[in-house]
């Protein structure tokens, strides 16, 4: 294969999980959880719809946002040599934005959900509030990445 459609293939794979990470976060954000929260009418059965859609999301999630740090640290491999600079701290942000969102999901994922799940009633909303101000954080992370990503591929050019 050649070098090109190797890097061609990676830009596929590394935008497709991308996307898939930004509109899975977007979706479930803004329009599943503000939906499910007017659906039910006694709040302890949101909570455990929402507890278990996370459980359901969080594997392919994480698959995405593993495809997505793979498939984008192959292509910078393939572009450092004749990166310059400025191409280089784009990527490097990238990297870091990366990281970041990778760590606050698996918080939000592995620790969050559960100490939300066991909340009390009079904990319901709190946990709430936290868990959209957390859900926002990755949706701002997602979609730096995104921006950033663009950037290196116009700076590439």
């Amino acid at each position: 294969m050649s070098q090109r459609l190797l890097e061609l293939a990676l830009v596929w794979v590394h935008s497709l999980s991308a996307a898939a990470w930004f509109g899975a976060i977007f979706y479930r954000t803004l329009v599943v959880d503000g939906k499910a929260l007017g659906f039910f009418s006694r709040r302890a059965d949101y909570e455990h719809f929402s507890t278990h859609l996370a459980h359901n999301m969080r594997y392919f999630v994480s698959a995405g946002l593993l495809v997505c740090g793979l498939s984008g640290f192959a292509l910078a491999g393939l572009k450092w040599e004749a990166a310059g600079d400025t191409w280089l701290a784009f990527a490097t942000a990238k990297g870091v934005v990366w990281l970041a969102a990778c760590g606050l999901f698996a918080y939000v994922s592995w620790v969050h959900w559960k100490w939300r799940a066991c909340a009390s009633p009079d904990e319901f909303e709190s946990y709430r509030r936290e868990g959209q101000r957390l859900a926002g954080a990755m949706v701002l992370l997602s979609g730096t990445g995104f921006a950033l990503g663009q950037a290196c591929r116009v700076l590439a050019w």
